[in-house]
């Protein structure tokens, strides 16, 4: 019965996890290039049990059979579902319509984002709205005038001259780790984007489906409820072995 505590209170804690994963999610409906954020469960170990004959575990015991300990939640991978796209006519906004990240320069090194929503700096330096350095194949891009262009390929041309090609990069959905709202880590080396695709004046827009987390939502709370029920009817249950049955 206490092992059923613990196996309750280890699935309310899984839940109040996909909660905040859900709510996140949520939260950045509007972010440009934001990507779902997924939670799946994993069982903890199961044990094998058997019945104590004779006081031992000898010999004698009766295998019973598998026993659960308890589930959590691995969080952290993304879903690679392309955003829609939304035309915003600003030069500085790029949309990449093939899988792959933007590259960009931050005081911890290289980040990736799809988050094509970049400006130019009063020194005419494209960089993302935090003040991160968009990367090339050269480095830093610019210094660009207003009236710079990108191609589908990635190449920037200003003033009727190529000045670098935007660095796009592959990373597995599972190497990413987040930071902060559209940002990402990788536990891997990046690599270069065999055909890159994108779209200027554009940005992608967050893939997250809205009326889909607000389902999950819903399930998630049935179960943390079903599981404080749980609790609850097994706190009864060993006060009544406590209090009635320990009487006899």
């Amino acid at each position: 019965m206490i092992r059923g505590l613990y196996t309750s209170a280890l699935g309310m804690l899984a839940t109040q996890t996909q909660s905040e994963v859900i709510g996140d999610n949520i939260a950045n409906v509007r972010t440009p290039g934001y990507k779902e954020e997924l939670a799946s469960d994993r069982a903890f170990d199961t044990v094998l049990t058997d019945r104590i004959e004779n006081g031992n575990m000898g010999p004698e015991a009766t295998p019973i059979g598998a026993m659960g300990t308890g589930v959590s939640v691995d969080r952290g991978a993304v879903s690679n579902v392309q955003g829609a796209l939304q035309a915003t006519d600003r030069k500085t906004d790029l949309a990449l319509t093939t899988p792959g990240y933007f590259v960009v320069q931050t005081p911890q090194g290289e980040r990736y984002t799809r988050n094509g929503h970049f400006d130019r700096n009063a020194n005419g330096m494209l960089q993302t709205p935090d003040g991160y350095a968009v990367q090339g194949t050269k480095g830093a891009i610019g210094p660009l005038s207003a009236d710079f262009s990108v191609k589908a390929d990635g190449t920037i041309i200003d003033n009727g001259q190529i000045i670098d090609r935007l660095r796009i990069v592959d990373i597995p959905e599972t190497a990413l780790t987040r930071e902060g709202q559209s940002l990402y880590s990788s536990s891997q080396p990046a690599q270069a984007s065999a055909n890159p695709q994108i779209l200027q004046g554009s940005i992608e827009a967050s893939n997250v489906d809205l009326s889909g987390q607000m389902v999950q939502m819903m399930t998630v709370m049935k179960a943390y409820e079903a599981n404080q029920k749980v609790i609850q009817t097994q706190d009864e249950m060993l006060g009544k072995a406590v209090n009635d049955v320990g009487k006899i």
